[in-house]
């Protein structure tokens, strides 16, 4: 008797940036989630002849084919990939005499991140402010509420050295397209190697970014619609392909 053939999918998925020259098709790390959806628009044709209603013939027209992936490593291609974002690499800086405002109880962010060798020094008298006086993160310094050094409004300047850092810039590359490749195997079946290749696959930024969130961890999931390549032939479907080994 033939075994049933039966579906449990693990592997990795390949994300290739398109219209970038010399863009990568590069491993995305874990991913919890991979799933294609078909929207079909039906029409029916009812049948007359006989009681009991029913339908005598059907007619399926596919409105479209969605693709979702829930990534769980945040890195900064993973991340700029569900926020439609650019990554940004930026160098340590020196910076001297920036203008910053103290104040008990409040933050005071540095213009660049992961301040270092810090000296804060008062606006009004040039005087030197005590490190002990504030506290040190790497979005800047800030000032305990119940602080004996400085229990007033203090403009001042700090000088530093900033750290290198990676920013996100989300929301500013609207029309990224992407190339999705899952490497994959079947544990049902005796680790049987799948391939499913998503020639185009768009999606809007995602519908949150869990920064914080008591009850589950971090995950990026991004929902997008997997777009027809115009070049596959006709015995081609122009949206995806799975291959098994």
């Amino acid at each position: 008797m033939a075994q049933p053939k039966v579906f449990k999918g693990v592997g990795i998925v390949h994300a290739q940036r398109l219209g970038v020259a010399d863009a990568p098709l590069r491993d995305v790390g874990d991913v919890e989630q991979l799933k294609v959806a078909h929207r079909s628009n039906s029409t029916t044709w009812k049948q007359h002849r006989r009681p009991g209603g029913g339908n005598l013939a059907r007619l399926d027209i596919l409105d479209g084919a969605d693709l979702s992936v829930q990534m769980q490593e945040w890195t900064p291609e993973n991340q700029a990939m569900v926020l439609q974002g650019k990554v940004i690499d930026l160098p340590p800086e020196t910076v001297t005499g920036e203008a910053i405002v103290l104040q008990p109880g409040g933050l005071s962010m540095t213009e660049f991140p992961g301040a270092t060798s810090i000296t804060l020094t008062k606006t009004s008298d040039s005087s030197d402010i005590p490190l002990t006086a504030v506290t040190v993160s790497a979005a800047g310094v800030s000032v305990p509420a119940d602080s004996t050094e400085i229990t007033a409004v203090t403009p001042a300047t700090i000088a530093y050295t900033s750290t290198q850092a990676t920013r996100i810039e989300p929301l500013i590359e609207a029309g990224a397209e992407y190339r999705l490749v899952f490497d994959g195997l079947n544990e049902a079946d005796s680790g049987r190697p799948c391939i499913v290749e998503v020639f185009r696959w768009k999606a809007p930024p995602a519908e949150e970014l869990a920064l914080i969130d008591g009850e589950n961890p971090g995950k990026l999931l991004s929902k997008g619609e997997i777009l027809a390549d115009p070049a596959k032939g006709s015995a081609e479907s122009p949206f995806y392909r799975i291959t098994w080994l």
